[in-house]
C-alpha cells in the first residue's frame, strides 16, 4: 500500500492504521488489531491460532488480555503452553461467550429484522472517538434528511391537501422516518407512546422530524450509546470487579475525571451578565449550587434529619431495608470468578428490575393503606450491579406488614435459589433502627457520603472492595453518571424543588399566612421538618401542597420547535392570585472579558459585539441548510444569512420562512396542539 493510495480522511481511518502497521511492521499480516500486532512481534508462530480468540475483540478490551498473554509467554520454559492455555480457557471458554451475549443484545437494537444502512459503523461504535462519532452523526442525519426528501417527492399529492390531510401526511412522514431511525441505532422521539396509542400531537411529530434530521441530536445519542456499550462490554469481560477496577472500568473513570476538569475550565471561561450589565463569575455560581458535592450532601443530610424529627414527633418506627437483584443480574462473584448464570444485564437493566419490584411494593402498600416516608439510596456492587438501601418511617402497627410485603416482592423472582438463610438475607434484609446504636440519620449518613464525596469517612473501609471508602467515592459517582442512575430519591414529604425556590426569596414575606409559614420554615428557620409540616406533612398528596412551582412556557423555545418550560416563581393552588415571581433578573452566559477588553469597558469604550450571526456554529448552519432544503430552498450561505439577520426568506415556489427562537418557521405554520389520527 503506497501513500498515494490512502485517503487520510476520518472515514478511512482503518486504511490509515493499516498503512501505519505496514510501515513499522513489514511482513505483518494485514487487517490485524494493534494488540495482535504486538503479540505477532512477540511470537509470530502462534498468530493464526491466537487470532480465533482476539481478532473480534476491540483493542480497548483485548489490550488487557494481550498484556497477560505476554507476561505468561515470557515466564519461562513452559510460558508458551501457559499463555496459550490462558487464551483457550479464560478467553475461549469464558470471556468470548459473555462478550458475544452482550454484543448480541446491542445489535438487536438496530436490526429489527431489517438491514441497517450503518451496520458496520454501529458494530464498530465502541471503538469510535469523538471525531468519528461526529462524522457518523452527520452521515446519519444526512441520510435521514435525504430519505425524508425522497419520501416527500415520491408521495406528493396531486392536489394541495387540506388541513386534516396535511396532518395525516405529517403523521405518515413521522412513521416512515422513525422506522428508518430505528435501523440507525436509536428509538425515535415519542415512538413508544405512539406504538401504544397510535396517536401523536402535531407539534410532537414536527419536532421529532427535526430531531431525526439533526446531526447534533444524533451526536448526543450515538455518543451515549457508545459509552454504555463500551462499559457493558468491559463488564462482560471482567474488567469491572474488585480484583480489576471496582464499580466502573478504568477508562470510564478516567473519562469522568477528565470531563469534570473540562467542565471546570468551561465555567472559568464564562461570566453571567444581567440586563443592567452586572457580571458574576459562572464558576462561583456553580460552587453555590447543588452541583457542588458538599452542598448536595449537606442538603440531603438536612432533609434526612428533618424526616427523623417528624418521625419522632409522630411516634413512627424506623426500618433500614436492603434489596438486591437475583444472582443472574450479577456479573462477577464477590470473591472473584464469573457468575455462570449471568443473563448479560447491564446496570441500567438491573435498575429497571429493581424499579419494577418497588412499583409492586408501592402498589401493595397503597392497597392496604400503609403509608411511609424516607429515602432511597442506590449504590453499586463491586461489579457495577446496583442495589438499594432504604430508610423508611411508618406507624409501629404497620411495620411488620410493610416488611412482609417488601420481602415477598423482593424475593419473588428466582425464589428457588433462596435455599439458605444467607441467600434470603442477601436478596432482602430489614434492620430496625435502634436508638441505642445511633440516630436513624446516622444509619444512612455513610451511604450518602460514600455516594457523593466520601466526606468524614476517613480511613473507613469500603465494604464492597476493601479499599478506602473515601477514595472509592469518585468511582461510584462515575458509575452513576455513566449509567444515568438516580442515586438518591425522597419517598413522601414535600418537594425539594419548592424548598430551593423559596430559599431564593431572602427576607421576603407573603400575604397568605399558610404560604408565609412555609416560606419562613425554608428561608428563615432552614428547617426541613417545619417546612414539610407547613406544606401538609410527610404524607401530603401533590394536590394538597400549600406552595407549588409556577412555570414560564416559551413557545417554540428550542431548535426543534418545542415549548420550553422554566421555573418562574411559586404559587398556591388554594389562593387566587398568589403567584410570586422568584426569578426577576435574567442572566445570560458571556465570555469573560480579556484584560484589554476589560480596560476598554472600564474606560467607557465599547467592547467587541456579540451576535448569533457571527457566532453561529457549523452544526447550526448545517441544520439550517437541511431544513431549508427540506422546504424546497437551496440552503446556501446567502439564504442562511438572510434568516440569521431576522429577515423573511421568500423565494418563488418555495414559500416564505423566517428564523425564530432557533427554529425555521413557515409563514402559515400551524402550531396547533390538537390530536390527529394515527395510521394503520
Amino acid at each position: 500500500m503506497s501513500h498515494a493510495a490512502v485517503d487520510f480522511s476520518p472515514e478511512n481511518y482503518h486504511a490509515v492504521n493499516q498503512l501505519r502497521r505496514e510501515f513499522f511492521s513489514p511482513g505483518a499480516p494485514r487487517d490485524i488489531s494493534l494488540t495482535e500486532l504486538k503479540l505477532w512481534h512477540a511470537d509470530a508462530v502462534d498468530h493464526n491460532w491466537r487470532s480465533q480468540y482476539l481478532k473480534d475483540m476491540p483493542d480497548f478490551l483485548a489490550g488487557y488480555f494481550g498484556h497477560r498473554y505476554e507476561k505468561l509467554l515470557a515466564s519461562g520454559k513452559s510460558g508458551r503452553r501457559r499463555a496459550n492455555t490462558f487464551l483457550r480457557n479464560t478467553i475461549g471458554k469464558n470471556v468470548l461467550p459473555r462478550l458475544k451475549k452482550v454484543t448480541g443484545q446491542w445489535q438487536k437494537d438496530y436490526s429489527h429484522g431489517m438491514p441497517s444502512p450503518f451496520k458496520d459503523n454501529l458494530d464498530n461504535l465502541p471503538t469510535y472517538g469523538r471525531d468519528q462519532i461526529r462524522d457518523l452523526s452527520y452521515n446519519v442525519a444526512n441520510y435521514l434528511a435525504e430519505t425524508f426528501n425522497a419520501w416527500t417527492e415520491d408521495s406528493a399529492p396531486e392536489q394541495t391537501p387540506d388541513k386534516n390531510e396535511s396532518r395525516q401526511r405529517t403523521a405518515e412522514a413521522y412513521v416512515y422516518l422513525a422506522r428508518e431511525a430505528l435501523k440507525c441505532g436509536t428509538t425515535p422521539p415519542f415512538w413508544n407512546s405512539v406504538q401504544k396509542t397510535g396517536r401523536i400531537k402535531l407539534r410532537n411529530a414536527e419536532s421529532a422530524l427535526l430531531r431525526m434530521m439533526s446531526p447534533e441530536w444524533w451526536r448526543v445519542r450515538l455518543k451515549r450509546r457508545r459509552d454504555l456499550q463500551r462499559e457493558h462490554m468491559a463488564i462482560a469481560v471482567g474488567q469491572v470487579q474488585r480484583t480489576a477496577t471496582a464499580y466502573v472500568s478504568r477508562s470510564t473513570l478516567g473519562e469522568w475525571v477528565e470531563q469534570k476538569k473540562r467542565n471546570r475550565e468551561f465555567f472559568k471561561r464564562f461570566d453571567l451578565i444581567n440586563e443592567d450589565g452586572d457580571r458574576i463569575a459562572m464558576a462561583a455560581q456553580v460552587d453555590r449550587s447543588n452541583a457542588n458535592p458538599a452542598i448536595r450532601r449537606c442538603e440531603l443530610m438536612a432533609r434526612m434529619r428533618g424526616f427523623e424529627d417528624i418521625a419522632n414527633d409522630m411516634g413512627c418506627a424506623g426500618v433500614f431495608y436492603t434489596i438486591t437483584a437475583p444472582s443472574r443480574y450479577h456479573s462477577v462473584h464477590n470473591k472473584g470468578g464469573f457468575v455462570s448464570q449471568w443473563n448479560g444485564s447491564s446496570p441500567r437493566e438491573t435498575q429497571k428490575y429493581l424499579c419494577k419490584v418497588w412499583s409492586k411494593i408501592r402498589a401493595a402498600l397503597s392497597r392496604e393503606e400503609i403509608h411511609l416516608f424516607g429515602f432511597r439510596v442506590v449504590e453499586p456492587h463491586h461489579d457495577g450491579t446496583p442495589h438499594w438501601h432504604m430508610l423508611f418511617f411508618m406507624l409501629p402497627e404497620h411495620k411488620a406488614r410493610a416488611t412482609e410485603i417488601m420481602a415477598k416482592y423482593a424475593r419473588e423472582e428466582d425464589a428457588d435459589e433462596l435455599n439458605t438463610p444467607q441467600a434470603l438475607k442477601a436478596r432482602f434484609h430489614a434492620e430496625d433502627i435502634d436508638p441505642a446504636k445511633g440516630s436513624a440519620t446516622g444509619y444512612i449518613a455513610k451511604y450518602i457520603s460514600k455516594n457523593i464525596d466520601g466526606y468524614a469517612l476517613g480511613d473507613e473501609a469500603d465494604g464492597e472492595t476493601g479499599g478506602k471508602a473515601k477514595e472509592m467515592a469518585k468511582a461510584v459517582s462515575a458509575w452513576a453518571s455513566r449509567w444515568r442512575i438516580r442515586q438518591f430519591q425522597q419517598i413522601g414529604g414535600a418537594p425539594v424543588t419548592v424548598w430551593r425556590e423559596l430559599r431564593r426569596m431572602r427576607g421576603q414575606t407573603l400575604d397568605d399566612p399558610k404560604m408565609d409559614a412555609v416560606l419562613a420554615a425554608a428561608d428563615v428557620a432552614v428547617d426541613w421538618a417545619a417546612y414539610t409540616q407547613a406544606q401538609g406533612g410527610p404524607l401530603v398528596a401533590r394536590d394538597a401542597l400549600v406552595i407549588r412551582l409556577a412555570y414560564e412556557i416559551t413557545e417554540c423555545g428550542n431548535e426543534y420547535g418545542e415549548d420550553v418550560q422554566r421555573v418562574q416563581g411559586i404559587y398556591s393552588p388554594h389562593v387566587s392570585g398568589s403567584e410570586v415571581p422568584t426569578r426577576l433578573v435574567k442572566w445570560e452566559k458571556v465570555a469573560k472579558l480579556s484584560e484589554a477588553v476589560a480596560k476598554d469597558a472600564v474606560s467607557g469604550r465599547n467592547a467587541a459585539p456579540w451576535s448569533s450571526v457571527n457566532n453561529c456554529t457549523g452544526a447550526e448552519r448545517r441544520r439550517l441548510e437541511l431544513e431549508l432544503r427540506s422546504r424546497g430552498f437551496e440552503g446556501n450561505e446567502a439564504e442562511i444569512s438572510i434568516l440569521l439577520r431576522g429577515s423573511v426568506l421568500d423565494f418563488a415556489g418555495a414559500g416564505k420562512v423566517k428564523f425564530r427562537n432557533g427554529r425555521v418557521i413557515d409563514s402559515n405554520d400551524d402550531l396547533s396542539n390538537e390530536m390527529w389520527p394515527g395510521w394503520s
